[in-house]
């Protein structure tokens, strides 16, 4: 994570820690069930899509039904906006949590090219179609920031869907939980 000024990232630790503009939204709910462990209400529908990254490391605690869930290299909208407009036009989705996380993949992901094209092969390729698919394809899904890049995805979603909310979280893999980012507090140090 770049260098930020401490307050960029808001821990949910008791409901009242949950700003204002979230309260009695499904942006709350959201981060009940998984930060506080609330007792899971029942749905018949989903309420928010949460836009999150393929991480293994990451599992969302949410009863069913509540949520919509695509996963991308680097919680990018990328390649998946047909799905994210079909939960929004048919499903009714109008609340959407994009999640980064720490320790993320996608940083810096040229670092990966050699493992890439090697591993691939390992599964039959050949070495130049591996190298042109990586060459091709990782400027799409690098992150030089995990924060910078969850506050992008979320303006650029926000500029496609302006009747929707869009939220960008932040999860934490060490202790597997969820912090708000505060857009207005994201200033470089």
């Amino acid at each position: 994570m770049g260098s930020y000024n401490k307050d960029i990232l808001l821990p949910i630790l008791k409901k009242e820690d949950i700003p204002e503009c979230y309260r009695n939204t499904p942006i709350e709910k959201f981060l009940c069930y998984h930060n506080l462990n609330h007792p899971f209400d029942l749905y018949e529908k989903a309420e928010i899509l949460a836009l999150m990254c393929m991480d293994y490391r990451k599992m969302l605690n949410l009863p069913e039904n509540f949520a919509y869930i695509i996963r991308n290299s680097g919680a990018k909208i990328k390649g998946v906006t047909f799905a994210l407009s079909f939960a929004v036009a048919v499903a009714g989705i109008n609340t959407i949590a994009v999640i980064g996380h720490s320790d993320c993949k996608m940083i810096n992901v040229k670092r990966h090219r050699a493992a890439f094209v090697k591993g691939l092969m390992r599964h039959g390729w050949k070495r130049q179609r591996a190298d042109k698919l990586f060459s091709k394809m990782y400027l799409q899904f690098e992150i030089k920031d995990e924060i910078e890049s969850i506050v992008t995805e979320t303006k650029k979603l926000r500029s496609q869907y302006p009747k929707t909310q869009i939220v960008p979280l932040y999860y934490k893999v060490k202790d597997k939980s969820l912090c708000l980012v505060i857009e207005d507090r994201l200033q470089y140090t």
